[in-house]
């Protein structure tokens, strides 16, 4: 079972990615007119940051549930 601390640091995390990715979108409106190869490279920044957003939460919630399920097996086996 992961202590609580890695728990937390599971959720920060993705939260990182997502503070890229609003950080790439505020990057992107204000390069659009000024530097588009620039605003580009933050679109993708910015998709990344989506997709690693909500990868890290499928795969974070699926390990809770796993750790549910373990903890349960032990409590029940006692």
């Amino acid at each position: 079972m992961k202590s609580n601390f890695g728990r937390k640091s599971l959720k920060a995390v993705e939260w990182v990615w997502l503070v890229i990715s609003t950080l790439s979108l505020e990057t992107i409106f204000s390069q659009w007119n000024e530097n588009r190869e620039k605003a580009y490279i933050f679109v993708i920044f910015f998709l990344l940051g989506i997709f690693m957003f909500k990868l890290r939460r499928t795969q974070r919630k699926k390990m809770e549930a796993r750790w549910r399920s373990s903890k349960n097996e032990i409590d029940n086996q006692k």
